[in-house]
This record gives C-alpha cells, structure tokens and sequence, in this order.
C-alpha cells in the first residue's frame, strides 16, 4: 500500500559484507560539515559512536513528510494531529475518532522494521 523508504533499509548490506569481510577492523563514523554546521572541513570524525536495535516506520507517509519515524509513540501522536487537522474528523466522538485513529496506524503495522542505528555524534 505504502512506498518503501529503500535506500534507508538497504544501505546496510555493503556495512554487513565489509564487516564479514573485516571482521578485526574498527567502526569509524564520519558526518557531512553540513550534519555539524562547520564548514571548516568537508568531512568531520564522530569520535562518539552508538550502535542500537530499533525501529523505524519503513514507507512515505504524508503525516510529517520531513520525518522518518523510530518511536511508534510519536508516529501515533503526530497521526492524531495530522487527522484532527484535516478537519475531516470534526464531527466524531471521541471515542470514534480514537477508533479511526486505530485504523489508521493498523495500516502502518507492517512497514515498522527492525534496524540496528549506528549513532554518530561529534
């Protein structure tokens, strides 16, 4: 129903062979100047690295168009709003809007993938 978000669940399969490949071969992360607003160099190392199991919701949605979600909470949330905004929803109970609310997110259920983050800072 929904657009995979491809080139986010893909990238991860050159990082799997490399680290088959080099197994003994530490992780360096580096990060755009653009990511750390210094333009001073092209390139910045990320001497602070996270590595996670998560989630993210794997597909275009319009709720935040500028936004790929890792926290079902929020997605939830941002949802809620998206909706009461339309203004579609005005005339329903509470009760009944909490169910078009449910409805809507069983749509997304099966785009939540697992992941594992890598988390760069600098």
């Amino acid at each position: 129903m929904y657009k995979p978000l491809k080139e986010y669940v893909t990238q991860s399969d050159e990082l799997k062979k490399l680290i088959i490949e080099n197994p003994d071969l530490p992780l360096i992360a580096m990060v755009n100047y653009e990511v750390c607003a210094d333009d001073d160099y092209r390139w910045w190392f990320a001497p602070s690295l996270i590595f996670e199991i998560g989630y993210i919701l794997d597909c275009e949605q319009t709720v935040n168009e500028e936004r790929i979600y890792d926290d079902e909470d929020e997605f939830e949330e941002d949802l809620e709003n998206y909706l009461v905004d339309s203004g579609e929803y005005d005339n329903l109970s509470d009760d009944e809007f909490d169910k078009v609310v449910a409805e809507e997110l069983k749509k997304y259920e099966p785009y939540w993938k697992k992941v594992i983050y890598i988390r760069a800072t600098v």
